[in-house]
């Protein structure tokens, strides 16, 4: 190789330098030319900015929108998560916040908020509690109020987006006067067979109270125990309304104003879109559509179906751990879609395209655009849902003959004849229209409203019923298909949306009773071609129902009907571990259903596993409906086994409990009962024992009303 000779001057460079340039005097070429190198990175870097790539003043301008550069007068409070700067900046009156995991909370804040404006004046924004800083709460001032419509759901917990304000509230406790300013008026919506009957409200009320701040109003609950959530929620409103008239509001007449425009028009294009309102966080995973593999049919039994089907995570992005749950996104059957096009008088615009945009900054459109009717009503919207009362009243105003007027009035101004109704028929919002007009089309009423007024759809979940250890690709599900007949002089069946979207959706044939077909569905694969069967849209949801880290503790299962889905996957995941040499620690499995030989689900599979764990697991089971037996249920053995379930727990064993929220109530009381009479201890005592062991994880539940 060529010597490298160059002139080298050190006069300008610093002494820090001189050794490195000393040695290329001394190293062969190859060193010399390496240590160049080196010199002149060094010398780029030590200069840059300076002497070469110096920053461009105007940088920034590349990122800026053209209405937020320095010359825009357009406001940006809201890019604020400054609750109180928000409603200075706006003019508001209030806020009303929700905090919602299905979207009732959502939608009650909204027709708050409108009544709000429509009936009294008063300017409210309406937002969900993850959009603001719950900190910032405390600085809104006296001459407005904040408004809470609070969801709780499994044992005691806040939706998703209630998150910062739970946090917060820890806070507010400890702090005497912290929200000293605040002035408040809370509703919560919870479901009195859960142990935890609307904790979230109190929690949150209990810690403003405390703190200094002014309810204006009693706390008041919703009870979805007997599906009695709208009659409250009116109760309440009622209520609101008659302090916002002791407040000086005057109370006009009500006169529809939409908060959204709809415009159809040609050259747009009408696509099936994703949900728009759900949001990828920490717990929920992004929308995929999964194709459905393994599909097979559990049990059939009169009315009701049982299904077993697995989700091919293929090379999606997500994936799950044993005891999550997955979010089912259905559509609307299509003779349910059809039925309201008809009503409505615009079957003939059913698959043009339109648009939606919001008539100020506080709606959010429930629906993509463009879209079009046969898309919104399938895919996005609540149509098969029972119409409130009060909606009832709304959709009076544009009855297009004075009859159905006054038949939705006569309706909706008496609960007692609403409740008759509603005992006799499943009242969706076509089969309101067609009863209340069945000589005419409702051409009157507006699309904004019925926009604005029906429910986005909403995800069902279902416990994983799959190991992510066994199958880290494949999602099981275990759906229970349930068809309500309704007794009357015209019979009607109420189905279930889900779980019959399921059915249809794994192509099985239907075994259930000719009065409770299953509905059909357009099932679409989202402009996939590559797809080899049928697609559902879905998403993963961490749980908090997971097994013990070590092996060896000790499981009390306790489970009844479709609750056995992730007991299934807990089982599983033991017997491959026991099968490798793995210590498993001894697991006791209560689970019950109606009948033995109908709808024992997995009772092939359990007996397999029975097999490979031997000693290690044993099943107990209970039959309510068993001929020629006394009707035994889940929690009634638990309370003929207490006392064993209550020395394994003091031995570190972990419990779990899933089923419907009455059953794990009744299993609470079993257990509690033992160790009151066992221990000889006292209602708070038993209490702080069963506490103590739900705080540290070792008694958990997955239930559902």
């Amino acid at each position: 190789m060529a010597t490298l000779n160059l002139p080298l001057q050190t006069n300008d460079l610093s002494p820090s330098l001189l050794p490195l340039l000393q040695a290329l005097q001394t190293t062969s070429s190859t060193d010399r030319l390496a240590i160049l190198l080196f010199l002149l990175s060094t010398f780029g870097y030590l200069t840059r900015g300076r002497v070469w790539a110096k920053p461009d003043p105007n940088y920034d301008v590349y990122f800026q929108r053209p209405q937020e550069g320095p010359n825009c007068t357009t406001s940006k409070a809201s890019a604020t998560r400054n609750i109180a700067k928000r409603l200075a900046d706006g003019g508001y009156d209030a806020v009303i916040f929700w905090g919602s995991q299905s979207g009732t909370s959502e939608r009650f804040a909204e027709a708050l908020g409108r009544e709000c404006g429509t009936r009294f004046g008063v300017h409210a924004l309406v937002a969900d509690l993850s959009d603001f800083d719950a900190e910032s709460i405390a600085e809104i001032s006296k001459d407005k109020f904040a408004v809470f419509i609070l969801s709780t759901y499994g044992e005691g917990d806040p939706s998703d987006n209630t998150a910062g304000l739970w946090d917060w509230i820890k806070k507010v406790k400890e702090n005497s006067s912290a929200v000293r300013e605040l002035r408040y008026l809370a509703f919560g919506l919870g479901n009195s067979n859960y142990k935890y009957y609307n904790r979230v409200l109190d929690v949150v009320a209990d810690a403003f109270d405390a703190s200094g701040a002014t309810a204006l109003i009693p706390r008041q609950k919703a009870d979805d125990a007997n599906g009695g959530t709208e009659e409250d929620f009116q109760s309440w409103k009622d209520d609101v309304f008659a302090l916002f008239r002791g407040m000086g509001y005057e109370e006009k007449s009500i006169k529809y104003q939409p908060s959204i425009k709809i415009e159809f028009g040609e050259g747009q294009e009408a696509k099936h879109t994703l949900p728009v309102h759900h949001q990828h966080s920490a717990t929920c995973s992004t929308i995929v559509p999964l194709p459905i593999k393994n599909a097979r049919e559990l049990f059939t039994a009169g009315d009701r179906n049982c299904v077993h089907l697995e989700l091919d995570l293929g090379h999606s992005d997500i994936g799950y751990k044993t005891g999550d749950h997955v979010g089912i996104w259905p559509s609307n059957p299509d003779q349910e879609v059809t039925r309201l096009l008809e009503a409505l008088g615009l079957q003939h615009r059913r698959h043009e395209a339109f648009t939606v945009t919001p008539l100020d900054d506080s709606t959010k459109p429930k629906i993509p655009s463009p879209t079009s009717l046969d898309t919104a009503f399938r895919h996005h919207l609540e149509i098969c849902a029972p119409v409130s009362r009060k909606a009832l009243l709304d959709i009076a105003q544009f009855a297009p003959t004075p009859e159905a007027k006054a038949l939705l009035l006569s309706y909706g101004q008496s609960r007692e004849q609403y409740e008759r109704l509603t005992a006799t028929m499943h009242i969706t919002l076509a089969r309101l229209l067609q009863l209340a007009g069945p000589s005419t089309t409702w051409t009157t009423l507006p699309l904004s409203f019925l926009f604005e007024t029906l429910q986005p759809l909403q995800p069902r979940y279902y416990s994983i019923s799959s190991s992510s250890v066994i199958s880290p690709r494949r999602i099981g599900i275990t759906a229970l298909v349930v068809n309500k007949c309704i007794p009357g002089t015209s019979p009607s069946t109420i189905h279930g949306l889900t779980s019959n979207y399921l059915l249809s959706s794994t192509r099985l044939p239907s075994n259930a009773l000719p009065s409770t077909h299953t509905p059909s569905y357009t099932h679409t694969n989202l402009n996939d071609a590559t797809t080899d069967g049928t697609k559902i849209l879905a998403h993963v949801r961490k749980s908090k129902f997971k097994l013990p880290i070590t092996s060896s503790t000790p499981l009390i299962l306790i489970a009844a009907g479709t609750g056995l889905a992730p007991f299934r996957a807990f089982l599983t995941e033991r017997a491959k571990l026991h099968s490798i040499g793995k210590p498993v620690g001894k697991m006791l499995l209560f689970f019950g259903c109606r009948h033995p030989s109908s709808d024992y689900i997995y009772e092939s599979e359990l007996a397999k596993l029975q097999s490979a764990l031997g000693d290690k697991l044993e099943i107990i089971t209970a039959f309510s409906r068993e001929e020629g037996k006394k009707r035994m249920y889940v929690q009634d053995r638990v309370g003929q086994e207490s006392s064993r379930v209550v020395e394994m727990l003091d031995q570190g064993a972990s419990l779990y409990v899933c089923g419907k929220a009455g059953m794990a109530r009744e299993v609470d009381v079993k257990i509690e009962e033992a160790v009151g009479a066992g221990k000889g201890l006292g209602e708070k005592e038993v209490k702080a024992w069963t506490d103590g062991l739900k705080k540290r994880g070792k008694w958990r539940a997955d239930v559902w009303g």
